[in-house]
């Protein structure tokens, strides 16, 4: 057993095998509303939990662990109220309506729980936040001005009238009963576990009833299959019903699924070629839902932003997507444009990939057990330790340090994967 990298936003955390947390970047530690970057934030620093974690997840702002001995649930990072109330930044830890935005440090969230229930997943948003319990209920708290938590907010707006809930609440999955079923209660419909979570930006998904795919949240861009711009309830998604889904991750309007067979699909967004189809641009022609092809079948999928990371069970990372700032740590393709001069080398840096290509590491680092994205950044965990990240640095993301921001630069970009030590 190794240690485990997860990417956020614009940070990075680090779990090591017994549970000790580090961060690197903003948000990782607080640090949520900085006037300038501090060089502190450039390298990997313990993070004071109180005991070791048994699950952690680093949202785009905000980060959710559990405590391996309480089993309590922490919260840190950006996403609170600026100043008490419920005026300023959308909340997303939980911590009630009174909680400040200064980059406090980890807290307690009071999850409401039935007798002998106990946190056995979490996944969070850009805004939000979800726990599932052992007994399949999901708990949500933060905005839900797109329908993300999953339920309905009356009676808690924020300053712009968007409902908000910084209290943990639970939502209600429903599905269809099925033809000849004896249970004709609820006209129709039961309530239905949770087995497994993801969240993107706006999005939550619940992966129920032996590996059906239910989800809520912003559907503007059809990230939860077909249906109306917004689902403020769970909803199953249709498209992919025949489909036995493992696992689920979102980015900022894209999702990934992987099957217990090792398939991917893909929907929503492809602008970028985050899809991984061949495709990029807004193209009418492409069906809701796409198949995503490697050489191999895949272990596991992370979604970030605009970009796509894939594990194949061969112990390679294969990437697509945005690579503007070298997220998918590979060469990128020649530019979209008809126009642009061949020659002109600068044209063709960050380009979009349109379908998965393989990362490749330095000789030695061994094969890739966890893969994870951050808004602009990809970090690798290999099967001896090592870490290797590449993409945006400016907030200090990737933890390789702080030359170029003590030499008064700008922070560099990592266009090839590099070792990030903690």
């Amino acid at each position: 057993m190794v240690g485990e990298a997860i990417a956020g936003g614009e940070h990075t955390l680090y779990k090591s095998k017994d549970g000790a947390l580090a961060s690197a970047g903003a948000c990782g530690l607080g640090w949520c509303r900085l006037l300038s970057l501090n060089p502190s934030l450039f390298q990997f620093r313990a993070v004071p939990l109180p005991e070791y974690a048994s699950l952690v997840h680093a949202s785009y702002y905000h980060n959710l662990a559990v405590g391996r001995t309480s089993g309590l649930l922490y919260s840190w990072g950006c996403g609170t109220f600026t100043e008490g109330g419920l005026d300023g930044v959308i909340p997303a830890l939980g911590q009630g309506r009174n909680a400040e935005d200064i980059g406090g440090l980890p807290k307690v969230v009071d999850v409401p729980m039935k007798s002998g229930e106990f946190i056995k997943d979490i996944t969070g948003g850009a805004y939000h936040s979800a726990v599932l319990m052992n007994t399949g209920r999901i708990a949500t708290f933060g905005a839900g001005q797109l329908g993300q938590l999953g339920r309905t907010i009356k009676d808690v707006i924020d300053s712009s009238g968007l409902p908000v809930d910084p209290n943990p609440g639970y939502a209600v999955i429903h599905s269809k009963i099925e033809r000849g079923s004896k249970d004709k209660a609820n006209d129709g419909v039961v309530e239905v576990a949770a087995d497994k979570i993801g969240a993107g930006f706006y999005n939550t998904f619940a992966i129920c009833n032996k590996g059906k795919l239910y989800c809520t949240g912003e559907n503007q861009n059809k990230q939860c299959g077909m249906g109306p711009n917004n689902l403020h309830s769970f909803a199953q998604v249709i498209e992919i019903e025949d489909q036995v889904v493992d696992q689920v991750e979102g980015g900022y309007c894209h999702t990934l699924v992987k099957t217990v067979t090792g398939k991917i699909l893909s929907f929503g967004c492809g602008d970028d070629g985050q899809r991984g189809d061949g495709r990029a641009g807004d193209d009418s022609d492409r069906p809701v839902v796409t198949p995503v092809s490697i050489p191999v079948e895949a272990k596991e999928v992370a979604a970030g932003a605009n970009h796509s990371v894939i594990l194949g069970k061969n112990g390679v990372a294969y990437t697509f997507g945005a690579n503007d700032v070298g997220q998918c740590g590979v060469p990128s393709d020649p530019p979209l444009q008809f126009d642009t001069d061949e020659d002109d080398d600068d044209d063709k840096e960050g380009s979009p990939i349109l379908a998965p290509k393989a990362v490749e590491l330095p000789k030695g680092a061994g094969p890739v057990v966890h893969v994870s994205a951050g808004y602009s950044h990809t970090v690798l965990t290999t099967e001896s330790g090592k870490i290797f990240v590449f993409g945006l640095n400016d907030s200090g993301q990737l933890g390789v340090g702080a030359e170029s921001f003590e030499r008064g630069e700008d922070p560099e970009v990592q266009t090839k994967p590099v070792n990030a030590e903690i």
